[in-house]
């Protein structure tokens, strides 16, 4: 699995088939995605889903705005649902 923060073009420009998980930020400009594809072309790219939601907790104000962030099981359990 492969953990990204990617901008809104690059996110549009996915197959919906490939994302397993989707969030998008507070200014919806970015995307926090799980996919098995390799994309070149991220802002960020994480190791694991530990490290993405330590990321959401740390930046929680661009991703969730309520003082937290993402929690692991949140990440590893949400199917992303095609047409969000």
């Amino acid at each position: 699995m492969n953990y990204y923060i990617i901008t809104k073009e690059v996110f549009e420009s996915l197959s919906n088939g490939s994302i397993v998980f989707a969030h998008r930020s507070q200014d919806t400009n970015r995307w926090m995605v799980t996919t098995d594809d390799v994309i070149a072309d991220v802002l960020v790219t994480f190791n694991n889903t530990s490290e993405l939601s330590v990321y959401s907790f740390d930046n929680h104000t661009d991703w969730t705005g309520d003082g937290e962030g993402i929690e692991e099981w949140e990440i590893e359990e949400t199917e992303y649902l095609n047409g969000l």
